[in-house]
């Protein structure tokens, strides 16, 4: 499937009706532009704001190009308790605020005439976060469009299973059986290539003589490159073998490595919650620049931004999944919605009736 930006021409406004609705790019932030007061019932820990619902709206027609294609809209972060309508529908739901989620809009779409996508973000209940949390689309969304025949969204995995010479397992889902061809490749130059047939998943093995292995002090990043039925998906990837036990510690491709690290959050100071990709890059390069070479998100998924930044930077990351399971740390937080999430599958996948 093919990925295009879909963050321009969107309004906010909150949810209740009072103010009026004003253009936004996203990312964006409705909470760090809100009043503080000592009323505020998240008190400290969100800086003292105010928080409210919002609802964002864009306004679109169907272009030739998604007629007759399978739509994907991907959410890579909505704070908090999200609903997406589109022309007055509801095609998918999602709770938690800090992993993206899924709305298929193949069916929903008009053939001829104007779309409209509404947004809703809940954030009024508080307090339900022990940091700033930001509200609304704080982090970027995309849309994915693709053939009947596709490789899926996160259709590629990639794991190291040895290190001399550097081989990688690649598995690849499909969206029907099929022939897969995979290259790994140094920019343009193809290290090794491999082909097999789809049963709805295809398994290669892969070697790679003379490739470099990904560190931190050397973060040597590839691309692997599947094709199937005429659609092309890339993902980014490094050699590397992580290992540890009680006798040596931390191991990366058989040597020890000391891990200096500290724990982020996913805010960007006065940016508050967006997601930009500069300001994900800078918090990873001042923290190397500083000797840190390992960082835990506090306590949330870190967003791609992040992800790829220190992939490329040299960044080892322990990306914490949910700040709380059952046990409440605050009035509304996520222990109200975590068994829902269970029961709904892994992460990213969620969507539709939750």
């Amino acid at each position: 499937m093919k990925q295009y930006s879909f963050n321009t021409d969107w309004t906010c406004r909150r949810a209740d009706g009072s103010g009026s609705a004003v253009s936004v790019t996203l990312p964006h932030d409705a909470q760090c532009r809100e009043p503080r007061g000592a009323d505020s019932p998240g008190q400290h820990n969100i800086g003292w704001f105010r928080c409210y619902d919002y609802e964002y709206r864009r306004r679109f027609p169907t272009p030739e190009g998604w007629k007759g294609k399978r739509v994907m809209f991907e959410f890579e972060g909505v704070y908090r308790h999200a609903e997406v309508l589109l022309n007055g529908g509801k095609i998918a739901a999602w709770p938690y605020g800090y992993t993206n989620f899924y709305a298929d809009a193949t069916d929903a779409l008009r053939s001829d005439g104007e779309n409209e996508l509404v947004v809703l973000a809940r954030n009024a209940r508080q307090p339900n976060s022990r940091w700033y949390s930001g509200t609304g689309i704080y982090r970027p969304v995309s849309v994915w469009v693709g053939d009947e025949a596709h490789i899926p969204m996160n259709g590629i995995k990639v794991h190291t299973t040895a290190l001399t010479p550097p081989t990688a397992e690649v598995t690849v889902s499909t969206s029907r059986p099929g022939p897969v061809t995979v290259e790994l490749l140094d920019g343009e130059t193809v290290l090794a290539s491999a082909a097999a047939e789809s049963d709805g998943t295809a398994a290669l093995t892969l070697s790679a003589p003379g490739a470099e292995l990904w560190s931190c002090d050397h973060p040597k990043c590839y691309t692997c490159r599947a094709s199937f039925a005429g659609d092309t998906a890339e993902t980014s990837f490094g050699f590397r073998l992580p290992a540890w036990g009680p006798n040596i510690g931390f191991t990366l491709n058989g040597e020890r490595v000391i891990l200096r690290g500290a724990c982020i959050h996913h805010d960007n100071g006065p940016l508050g919650a967006v997601c930009d990709p500069q300001a994900e890059e800078r918090k990873v390069r001042l923290l190397r620049e500083n000797g840190y070479n390992a960082i835990r998100s506090a306590h949330n998924p870190c967003s791609k931004a992040l992800l790829d930044a220190c992939d490329r930077l040299g960044m080892l990351v322990m990306d914490e999944f949910v700040d709380c399971w059952y046990i409440h740390k605050t009035k509304y937080d996520y222990v109200n919605d975590f068994p829902r999430l269970v029961a709904a599958g892994p992460p990213g996948h969620g969507g539709q009736g939750l």
